[in-house]
């Protein structure tokens, strides 16, 4: 087996593990055994497991990334609201659609530490880095005056809440009540 084709194997096997809800199941002698390698096969590709999820986390934040990017980018010169509007509802989508690769891509421990605008390697989650862009254009508008990092945690942290009940289906999903939500975020006040 090429060695390139090997590597895209374990990934896509991997990502495929995952969005069928296998990810507690999933071992390195399982993925080894499934593509008929061996364990030693497995560690020319991928330093470990972590090494894996890492790099499994980057193709499915691009494809996040990619799926949803279109509308909003289309949208973010004009109206940077509009942007984040489409970014939030787009997102909360993929957590009633694909709730394990949700979790997998926010929740994994493999790449939390990345995460953090501080992380070297942030940059390398796209969907993380077009959220960040859309949430600064916002913050050069009219329509607040709440800093970029404090608005970055607030929306962050309010599309996960209430994604996490969409996914758990304890709600249902109400664009009013996204936008309702993030403009109250908008004119959050003034913080000194």
């Amino acid at each position: 087996m090429n060695q390139n084709n090997t590597r895209t194997k374990i990934i896509a096997l991997t990502i495929q593990k995952i969005q069928q809800g296998q990810l507690q199941q999933l071992s390195l002698r399982n993925l080894s055994q499934q593509l008929n390698l061996t364990t030693g096969a497995f560690y020319k590709h991928f330093k470990n497991k972590d090494d894996l999820f890492y790099v499994v986390s980057e193709k499915l934040s691009h494809r996040l990334y990619a799926e949803i990017s279109p509308a909003v980018v289309a949208s973010l010169p004009q109206d940077p609201v509009k942007a984040l509007l489409i970014l939030g509802d787009q997102l909360l989508d993929y957590f009633i659609n694909e709730p394990q690769v949700i979790d997998f891509l926010f929740f994994n421990p493999s790449v939390r530490t990345s995460y953090p605008a501080a992380s070297p390697t942030s940059d390398k989650f796209q969907f993380l880095k077009l959220t960040k862009t859309v949430v600064a254009a916002v913050t050069r508008t009219e329509h607040t005056t709440v800093p970029e990092h404090v608005l970055f945690i607030q929306i962050w942290s309010f599309i996960q809440g209430y994604g996490i009940l969409l996914k758990n289906k304890i709600v249902t999903k109400d664009y009013h009540l996204l936008e309702q939500t993030l403009n109250k975020l908008l004119k959050g006040g003034s913080y000194e």
